[in-house]
């Protein structure tokens, strides 16, 4: 339901539609058995299935004998674990094809034995990393990370990207030196900044894609390694982040280096000032650079460098669209858009076929009768209410739609000329919390995704979000579009009992992010957020899919 004053028109600081692009993940990662008790999500992912084989029961939750060999101040490793065999959470719609392919390579491989507990590291790669290279199977991966003893992750790695041009990083010169067919090697500590001057001569730089699995995760030497590469990734290409729980500990606050003062520096809270980078694009006091999205999980987070092309003309048009750029679902997303008229602004001024066409219509492949709900019909915008409902329609044919405005007479007018047909209409103020149960009891609840392109204002976002999140069902998407005029004046004016005009939404997905990646540990908050994901202006939250009990 969209405010129904507001014409849907951007300041020149935040108007950037992105020239279409799309790449998938790259991974690269390598696991270690770490001093510090800290093992590389490989070797852990091997340890899964290897109980799953062994018929551990078929969970994988630690047990508190595990958690107790770490030691009271050890960081505790089971976020997010793997609940049972890939196979049957792909029948069971738990896992994307390509996270389950993660998962039946490593279990093709020797398995390896150890007391700790898989991570769920699968979900960024599974997402980001394999339909990367299948774009572009020569790749070039930097892995900082070996994972000395056993190279199982970079044994996985030849097998996923046969192709890949494979780089491998690590600290511990005696334990370089693999067999693994293809794999070029590079030694010293990450944190040096003359080291890794070395390693990009040595290699050539210019990577697709980098994974930051290091022996020690130090927050000092993720940044400087983040700071040295970042300019040596392609545009489009992808960086990977593993073991960011590890970051608030003591025994990973120990290192500095003349520009980074361990003791105080964490790392994921300069991710939390990314968030406000990608989502205002250099307004309001946030930074402009060639960060395209940011991803976040339990533990680990996957960052994308603007693809080539990209674009911030005003306003843009369907075809300044780059589609060769564009995964196949943002593909789909986008060209499906273009054949209405009007085309909805979600493509034109806004790019949000990103995260529409990596998350929602995977999910509708999965599960084509899911039941939707969008905030706003579009009853202010230039172009008349309905934009995106012939959209839904077209895309979700056997869906369970329903529709939410503020403006009832549009509605009912939208109603007459048939523009609601096969929809659910519901009326009222997302910011009302008698009108959101209503909405709640009419529509029997219980949502697969809930999109908010309503008010925006920042207290009806956190109104809906509030009463809908416990609506969605396990491994739900609930999506929020143009948290971007959050911090405008005229976004400023609504408030609720609970909560007042100088609240900002996005404040809020800086505090979620820390209780993605901590899940409870370090002050954080656990809540059943599996991930996030935020591109220009907009975001999507993953509700944690259901888990079988063990």
């Amino acid at each position: 339901m969209k405010n129904s004053s507001r014409r849907r028109v951007r300041p020149a600081s935040i108007a950037s539609l992105r020239r279409v692009h799309s790449h998938g993940g790259t991974n690269n990662q390598k696991q270690r058995s770490l001093s510090t008790g800290r093992i590389g999500f490989f070797a852990l992912l091997f340890v899964a299935l290897y109980w799953v084989k062994l018929g551990f029961g078929g969970s994988l939750s630690t047990s508190s004998k595990a958690a107790n060999s770490l030691g009271s101040s050890a960081p505790r490793r089971n976020r997010a674990h793997l609940s049972y065999d890939a196979e049957e959470q792909v029948a069971k719609h738990k896992l994307l094809p390509e996270e389950a392919q993660i998962i039946r390579t490593a279990r093709s491989l020797s398995p390896v034995t150890d007391d700790k507990v898989a991570t769920s590291f699968f979900v960024m790669y599974g997402r980001f990393l394999l339909p990367f290279y299948e774009r572009r199977p020569d790749m070039k991966v930097l892995n900082i990370g070996l994972g000395c003893e056993e190279d199982i992750s970079a044994r996985l790695l030849r097998k996923l990207l046969p192709k890949a041009n494979l780089w491998e990083a690590e600290e511990r010169v005696t334990c370089v030196g693999s067999e693994i067919e293809g794999l070029h090697s590079l030694t010293g500590d990450q944190g040096d900044v003359q080291v890794l001057d070395s390693w990009i001569e040595k290699s050539g730089g210019m990577f697709d894609v980098i994974i930051d699995d290091g022996k020690r995760h130090h927050n000092c030497q993720v940044l400087t390694s983040f700071e040295k590469l970042w300019p040596q990734l392609t545009p489009g290409g992808l960086y990977f982040f593993e073991d960011l729980h590890l970051g608030k500990s003591d025994d990973h606050r120990s290192y500095s280096t003349p520009a980074c003062d361990g003791s105080s520096f964490v790392f994921s809270d300069h991710i939390k000032n990314w968030l406000d980078d990608i989502i205002y694009q250099g307004g309001y006091n946030s930074k402009k650079w060639e960060l395209h999205y940011v991803f976040c999980q339990a533990g680990g987070c996957a960052v994308a460098k603007e693809p080539p092309g990209t674009i911030y003309n005003k306003p843009p048009s369907p075809n300044q669209f780059d589609k060769k750029q564009m995964l196949p679902g943002e593909y789909h997303f986008v060209t499906t858009a273009e054949t209405f008229d009007p085309v909805t602004d979600k493509v034109t001024t806004h790019s949000f076929f990103t995260m529409y066409g990596r998350f929602l219509l995977p999910y509708y492949q999965r599960k084509p009768r899911m039941k939707m709900l969008e905030i706003g019909l579009g009853c202010d915008m230039n172009y008349g209410p309905g934009a995106s409902v012939s959209l839904w329609k077209n895309l979700f044919p056997s869906a369970e739609l329903w529709e939410a405005e503020y403006d009832g007479e549009c509605v009912e007018k939208a109603v007459k000329e048939g523009k609601l047909d096969g929809l659910n209409p519901l009326v009222g103020d997302q910011g009302n919390n008698a009108t959101l149960d209503s909405w709640i009891e009419k529509s029997g609840g219980q949502f697969d995704v809930v999109i908010d392109d309503g008010g925006h204002h920042n207290c009806q976002i956190k109104a809906s979000f509030d009463k809908l999140w416990p609506q969605l069902l396990p491994g739900g998407l609930y999506f929020i579009e143009d948290i971007s005029v959050g911090k405008w004046r005229g976004y400023r004016k609504y408030s609720t009992p609970t909560c007042p005009n100088s609240f900002t939404f996005s404040d809020l997905l800086q505090q979620w992010l820390d209780d993605i990646i901590y899940r409870g540990d370090h002050g954080s908050r656990k809540w059943d957020a599996s991930f996030i994901f935020c591109q220009a202006e907009a975001c999507v939250i993953g509700k944690e899919p259901q888990r079988v009990p063990g």
